[in-house]
């Protein structure tokens, strides 16, 4: 037990982090950026005579906005399953208490 508490700690911090920075790659940071690349897909819309045409572009959006949520969806998957892991790992480790750093062994 002297070894699983700080080896189980030690894989929660690494989790925590793993969590952390794989959510900061979702905040809209360039949003001018965003912005930008919105006003130039408006602007090709508006410049399109056939309807064809028009009919390629949308559904090349549409294909896009779904491969993005299909990834968003499995890297919410893998998210929950790592939050479920760490509520394990806190359960487990407030259950075994104690103070691992402590050179006095617990009764």
């Amino acid at each position: 037990m002297k070894l699983l508490r700080p080896f189980l700690l030690f894989f929660s911090i690494i989790l925590f982090g793993w969590l952390f920075v794989s959510n900061i790659n979702l905040i809209n940071v360039a949003t001018t950026l965003n912005e930008a690349e919105i006003r130039s897909d408006i602007n090709k819309v508006n410049e399109f005579t056939s309807i064809e045409r028009l009919k390629e572009f949308t559904i090349e959006k549409i294909n896009y906005m779904e491969a993005i949520r299909n990834r968003f969806s499995e890297n919410a998957m893998i998210r929950v399953f790592v939050i479920l892991t760490l509520i394990i790992l806190q359960i487990v480790l407030y259950a075994t208490g104690g103070n691992m750093f402590s050179s006095k062994p617990t009764r």
